[in-house]
């Protein structure tokens, strides 16, 4: 048997460390394309990574200046508030302050009224004369004001007789009360310039007072003035 070594065929090994960067490479190759068709998936599908972030970012930003925005605004709307506040009691005071502003003009012009009246030399208004008459209730009383004056020109004192008659209904009938009865003295005043009487007038049961008739007699003649009976509230 003879050798044949024409038959033989020599190859060459292939060296550990090419074999294992050869290895390394093909694993880099695969991870690469792997990334690159994820990539391509994304961009197929309608997704893109970076875009999103992008847009996050953008939405993050926006976010971040509305609350600002609304803090803003919160702290626009605190300061309106008390501003409105500061003018609602400025205004209050104002209205209370006029409000005493026209009392006070009121009550000056009836005591201009008042005293124009007693300062007044027209012996055309000789004799006394009616100035103020006022119902008020309180405690469930009826309370009078009867004010009489007299013209300064009248350098006198004088006696004045007063009483009042009221008139109304009871049980669907007409009525009059009389203060003081008719059966007493009347009530008298005394004064040189002006008399202010005060007192009280209490109605009956069941009574309906409509208006009241006041009737001073001085100085030789009687005077009578009509009041029509105050509208409870």
């Amino acid at each position: 048997m003879g050798n044949r070594i024409n038959d033989l065929v020599v190859k060459r090994r292939m060296s550990p460390v090419l074999q294992y960067g050869l290895t390394a490479a093909a694993a880099v190759l695969i991870v690469l394309g792997g990334l690159g068709l994820y990539e391509y998936g994304e961009s197929v599908a309608g997704f893109n990574a970076q875009a999103a972030s992008h847009a996050k970012t953008k939405a993050d930003a926006k976010i971040f200046h509305l609350h600002r925005e609304i803090r803003r605004m919160q702290a626009s709307l605190s300061v309106s508030k008390r501003s409105l506040q500061t003018d609602a009691v400025a205004y209050k005071d104002l209205a209370a302050a006029l409000k005493r502003s026209d009392q006070q003009v009121m009550s000056l012009r009836e005591k201009l009224g008042f005293y124009h009246a007693i300062l007044g030399a027209s012996h055309k208004a000789a004799g006394v004369s009616i100035d103020k008459f006022h119902l008020v209730r309180k405690a469930k009383v009826w309370h009078y004001n009867l004010v009489l004056i007299q013209s300064l020109a009248f350098q006198r004192w004088v006696y004045a007789s007063v009483r009042f008659t009221v008139q109304g209904q009871i049980a669907g009938h007409s009525s009059d009360v009389y203060y003081p009865s008719l059966v007493d003295t009347p009530l008298t005043v005394h004064f040189k310039y002006f008399s202010d009487t005060r007192g009280r007038l209490v109605m009956p049961a069941g009574f309906i007072p409509q208006r009241v008739i006041v009737t001073v007699a001085a100085t030789g003649h009687t005077i009578k003035q009509a009041y029509p009976w105050p509208h409870e509230k």
